[in-house]
């Protein structure tokens, strides 16, 4: 049996499973480090081995279930070549594209998010449940869009960054690379890159250390 490999078996690999299993494809199972997990099951599914061991399986393709931006930027460039043209996305059959939207591979749109006209979303980008993503925004790879976050438009998000859960950025802002907006958070000017910002109106509270 070959299917798709789910990379991580945590909380948002099984959402990624449910995703695919309601897209009708065909699921293998996981993969993940943890080896507590090895030989179980989410949502019926066997947790198989280790990361490493993806091309013993021959899978179809791979879709990431790792929640954290930095984590999976470390697992796409540990694992390389041999699995860049296997990474898959992962979108809800009740989310919502615009044809003229673009989605980068191994990308993750869950349930009841819309992504508008001319949106251009980067590689391996978490927009998760009922967040909106409106026109002309521009998702950097590795970047996590929270559940019930809304972009207005023209917003850019940098590389890696996240916009925590219930935020919302007014049109035409810009957050920085590998930035965390915290949840609930009201952007209403551009935010630098490896900063965390909170509140209404977000403003910095620190400014983390690049790298």
């Amino acid at each position: 049996m070959s299917g798709i490999l789910i990379i991580g078996a945590g909380g948002h690999g099984k959402v990624v499973a449910d995703i695919l299993l309601r897209q009708s494809m065909p699921v293998r199972g996981f993969l993940d480090d943890d080896p507590t997990t090895w030989g179980t099951l989410r949502l019926g599914l066997p947790v198989l081995g280790p990361i490493d061991t993806f091309s013993d399986y021959s899978p179809e393709g791979l879709a990431m279930g790792i929640g954290s931006n930095a984590l999976r930027q470390d697992v796409v460039k540990r694992l390389g070549t041999l699995a860049q043209e296997l990474w898959q996305s992962a979108i809800h059959p009740r989310a919502i594209l615009a044809p003229s939207a673009k989605i980068g591979r191994g990308t993750v749109i869950a349930a009841g998010a819309i992504v508008n006209p001319d949106a251009v979303v980067g590689e391996h980008v978490i927009i998760n449940t009922g967040a909106t993503v409106d026109h002309d925004c521009r998702i950097g790879d590795f970047a996590h869009i929270a559940p019930g976050v809304h972009l207005a438009g023209g917003v850019r998000v940098g590389e890696g960054s996240l916009v925590g859960i219930g935020g919302s950025v007014i049109p035409g802002c810009n957050i920085g690379q590998w930035t965390t907006i915290g949840a609930g958070a009201v952007v209403v000017d551009d935010i630098p890159s490896h900063s965390v910002a909170v509140g209404v109106p977000a403003r910095c509270i620190n400014k983390e250390k690049a790298g």
